[in-house]
């Protein structure tokens, strides 16, 4: 059995689910985001301010952007140089285990009834705070708002570090700097304009990270393991050594 299926990667996604549904339950989302609203004024002052709204949203999403074409375009390349044929099957993985995390979540936004902070009676708006297991009422508006859409071009590409891991890289736990990085930013640029709470990053986090474990057992599932290849060989070599 692969790697990619070990407790540890099924352990990351739960923990963040459990986290998120209990920031929602014990009022810690609203109560972080209330330091992002100005209730005197009414206000969402970082909802249109530079940095958070041109730079970390609009600058956020052509850099992602830019990385998937970056990625297909290598990918394309390994049918002609030769050179980048070994990684063909990696390049592949990447890309499509990055691009279906923020496409499943972008699916899930369109369906779910929860609403961005923004939009809410608790901070001006005019929709009710509806969590993650709560009632729904009947023709209520789609939220638009869960998961959270923008932290996930940042999370998306945990499916760096489950390439580099496979091949067995011995620095492949910095490769998780990136992704946690951007998403960290973009995740904390969309609390402070009032578009998300923590929670609904929580659960984009973990949706990209299934992503990757899911992509990885389909497309690797013929494959031999560099990992597990590589590290039984020198054990069955020590046990003929002894005979």
């Amino acid at each position: 059995m692969y790697k990619q299926f070990s407790f540890v990667n099924f352990c990351v996604p739960c923990v963040a689910i459990l986290l998120a549904v209990c920031l929602e339950y014990t009022g810690l989302d609203v109560w972080l985001s209330r330091h992002f609203y100005d209730s005197e004024r009414g206000v969402w002052p970082y909802k249109t301010h530079w940095l958070t709204e041109d730079l970390l949203h609009d600058g956020g999403r052509t850099l992602v952007i830019t990385l998937a074409i970056v990625l297909l375009c290598l990918l394309v390349g390994s049918f002609f140089r030769p050179g980048l044929k070994p990684y063909r099957l990696d390049l592949a993985f990447v890309l499509v285990a990055g691009l279906s995390g923020p496409a499943i979540i972008g699916g899930l936004k369109a369906l779910t009834h929860i609403y961005s902070p923004w939009d809410l009676l608790i901070f001006g708006g005019n929709q009710p705070y509806i969590r993650i297991f709560d009632h729904v009422r009947v023709h209520a508006p789609v939220g638009h708002a869960f998961p959270a859409g923008h932290a996930s071009g940042g999370v998306a590409w945990f499916s760096v570090f489950f390439a580099l891991r496979r091949r067995g890289i011995p620095w492949y736990p910095a490769s998780l700097l990136l992704p946690l990085l951007l998403g960290f930013v973009f995740g904390l640029a969309q609390q402070a304009r009032g578009a998300h709470f923590l929670s609904h990053d929580l659960v984009t986090l973990a949706t990209c990270w299934m992503c990757s474990v899911v992509w990885m057992r389909l497309l690797y599932s013929n494959t031999h393991d560099p990992e597990i290849t590589g590290s039984v060989k020198p054990v069955i070599a020590k046990h003929r050594c002894k005979d």
